[in-house]
């Protein structure tokens, strides 16, 4: 679809806001295999790890909160999606994957504090029950649309893949930022795009940000702050959403982040944004207090609403990911410290469209990854592309029908 396909066939008269949440570390499978939902391509007891010579096949039973956190960082990915004692080696091509390290990468990587006991080094392996675990999630993966081939953007962890929903990049950076990076960007520098944010392409009027306000008052760091050109300031406590979106909104683009729990103690506690830490229940109940505050509002029926999850946080998923368009935006070397060229893909996430105008009950398998996002926001509103990777990226658009669904819950969740 050309950049303006989308404003000449009317789109942009039924799609007027369009709204993202972005949760945290879970992926597809370990959110949705066990779901039921038919049509879903998805893990079963035949998909399996060996380490140390046991195979631990994907299963049911995942603990509430993970007793260690699962690695993410690149280095962890490489060996998740490589298998065991896998390494990248700068400038190559990406080893092959075959999906074979989740566990031993969790038994033995330190890049998240102390591995897990021997005993709970099958929990990266196990799924959980949608349906009676995150039941807001689930009613709206089964009552509009699940994209069951959602990607991270890159095989590494949240800042990187965050950066790239909000960029179509993350300027070369591949590893969670230093101490001394994160004060540069959060503070009065910002985090600099080579060809901007999808914040400038669409003017300071044209979006709202918007953080839970909700549990450990240390999570409540907005991480889109950190980019530049964005303060802490632009960004309202979602107490505020509902009534916002009564009083003659105007924003087209609305990005919602959680709460992160306890940063400060790397627990992660009573946050909103469903880390392997804390759990999933607050997330869940973050999701239907969004959805009921678009649902109920005047801007419904002009509304689509998108649910991600930034990447996997070392959870298993069974689906290779393939190869991906570098951004190539002219990003200098500093940031990338292992090499990697953005050609590949992160592991799979769970990704949930939510409109009047989708479908109930659809599976898609469209390949996307969070660029997808700014790819539909440009193609939507007649915005260029920021890199190579958005302009090559699949958008949404085409999930959009021509009927105006009335059957659609008011609310949802427990």
């Amino acid at each position: 679809m050309n950049t303006n396909a989308a404003a000449a066939g009317g789109l942009d008269q039924i799609i007027q806001h369009v709204f993202v949440l972005m949760l945290e570390n879970r992926s597809f499978d370990h959110l949705f295999a066990l779901s039921g939902i038919p049509g879903i391509v998805a893990a079963t007891s035949g998909n399996a790890n060996t380490y140390n010579g046991t195979p631990y096949a994907f299963g049911d039973g995942a603990p509430g909160q993970m007793p260690t956190d699962p690695g993410h960082e690149f280095v962890d990915v490489v060996e998740q999606l490589c298998g065991a004692g896998a390494k990248f080696q700068p400038g190559q091509p990406y080893p092959p994957i075959d999906n074979s390290g989740f566990v031993s990468n969790y038994a033995t990587t330190r890049t998240e504090g102390t591995p897990p006991q021997s005993g709970d080094v099958d929990d990266i392996m196990r799924g959980v029950d949608a349906r009676m675990q995150s039941p807001a999630l689930y009613q709206l993966a089964t009552q509009f649309v699940l994209c069951d081939a959602w990607h991270s953007s890159l095989p590494g962890p949240t800042w990187p893949n965050r950066y790239f929903l909000h960029g179509a990049s993350s300027a070369g950076l591949d590893h969670s930022p230093t101490s001394a990076e994160m004060c540069k960007w959060e503070g009065l520098d910002g985090f600099v795009y080579p060809k901007g944010s999808i914040f400038d392409a669409l003017g300071k009027n044209n979006y709202r940000l918007y953080q839970d306000e909700l549990g450990n008052p240390v999570g409540r760091v907005p991480h889109v702050a950190s980019v530049k050109g964005i303060s802490f300031c632009d960004v309202n406590d979602l107490s505020h959403f509902e009534a916002d979106l009564a009083a003659g909104y105007t924003a087209r683009y609305t990005f919602i982040e959680p709460s992160y729990g306890d940063i400060v103690n790397d627990s992660y506690e009573n946050g909103s944004s469903q880390h392997p830490m804390d759990g999933l229940t607050a997330g869940d109940q973050l999701v239907a207090r969004v959805y009921s505050a678009i649902r109920n509002s005047p801007l419904w029926d002009k509304s689509l609403f998108v649910i991600l999850y930034d990447e996997h946080g070392g959870f298993y998923d069974s689906v290779k990911p393939g190869e991906a368009t570098p951004p190539n935006d002219g990003a200098a070397a500093t940031l990338n410290a292992s090499g990697f060229g953005f050609d590949v893909y992160g592991v799979r996430v769970p990704a949930i469209v939510v409109s009047p105008w989708v479908a109930q009950g659809q599976v898609d398998h469209t390949t996307y990854d969070h660029s997808s996002v700014l790819a539909t926001l440009e193609r939507l509103f007649g915005l260029q592309p920021l890199t190579d990777r958005d302009r090559n990226a699949n958008d949404v658009l085409s999930l959009i029908t021509q009927t105006c669904r009335q059957d659609c819950p008011e609310r949802i969740g427990t």
